[in-house]
């Protein structure tokens, strides 16, 4: 028994999926490993993540069925902004969909969820009875089998093949090149130069740079400098620099912003 039935069996069939979840890690549900959410890790480059609609049976009464994207120590570029997550719905996914998602950070990754609208327009995920069958079959692109929350677990309700692919560009091969040179001058012990090719990195978009480069700043004590460098990278996912940033901010007389951007760092820890 995982669980303590609301019925008062003890039967853990009746405990709801999201009551069992305790980690990223599966449940066992009739014999089947039932995930709670799709987990990858992403690299330095900007990556694709593709859906494509394989079917959808959603329960009666829904307004909307789809998947939910999170990413921790990153974020998503669409249209010209950095977001921490998107939704994406079925009538998007059927003819299939491609959404660039940036790491900020060594331990960024992505996350997929089914999501869905209720009858009064509110977007719900990690209720009652939802989850995700992952059929991982070697040379094919995964296949999500999601169930929703609504009801008993059927995980036909909604079928979705995920890809995820690299797409290094020249611009961040370059701006990959100045930061991990300036990782190596700094192992020299060469800090000044380390700061200029990190700069320039960071003037590129590297949000890692960025964050090294606010801490540089806030050990000299440098702290506009410091917030500034953070801020960058806080701004593009960097949950390191939320809380460095939440630090300076803090100290500069801030306190009602550093709540914010620590709120934030937990949330996204929590995602």
């Amino acid at each position: 028994m995982t669980g303590t039935s609301p019925y008062g069996v003890q039967d853990e069939t009746l405990v709801p999926l999201a009551e069992r979840y305790v980690s990223a890690e599966p449940v066992d549900w009739r014999g089947d490993a039932v995930y709670p959410m799709y987990c990858a890790p992403l690299g330095p480059d900007p990556t694709m993540i593709s859906l494509r609609l394989c079917s959808a049976a959603p329960p009666e009464g829904l307004l909307g069925l789809g998947i939910g994207l999170s990413v921790l120590g990153g974020h998503v570029a669409l249209g010209g902004r950095r977001l921490h997550g998107v939704d994406v719905w079925t009538d998007a996914m059927a003819p299939g969909i491609e959404l660039e998602v940036q790491a900020a950070g060594p331990d960024a990754s992505v996350t997929l969820t089914p999501v869905w609208m209720d009858t009064a327009g509110a977007t719900e995920s990690w209720t009652g009875n939802y989850g995700m069958l992952i059929d991982s079959t070697p040379g094919h692109a995964p296949m999500l089998h999601c169930s929703t929350g609504i009801g008993p677990a059927d995980f036909a309700e909604l079928v979705v093949q995920v890809e995820v692919t690299a797409s290094p560009t020249d611009e961040s091969r370059y701006r990959g090149a100045l930061y991990d040179l300036g990782v190596a001058m700094h192992g020299r012990g060469d800090l000044e130069q380390a700061c200029v090719l990190w700069t320039q990195a960071a003037d590129f978009g590297h949000a890692g740079a960025a964050y090294d480069l606010g801490v540089v700043r806030y050990r000299r004590g440098e702290l506009y400098e410091a917030e500034h460098w953070w801020r960058a990278a806080a701004d593009s996912g960097d949950v390191r620099a939320m809380a460095g940033l939440a630090e300076v901010l803090e100290r500069r007389g801030n306190p009602s912003e550093a709540r914010e951007w620590r709120a934030c760092a937990s949330g996204m820890q929590r995602a």
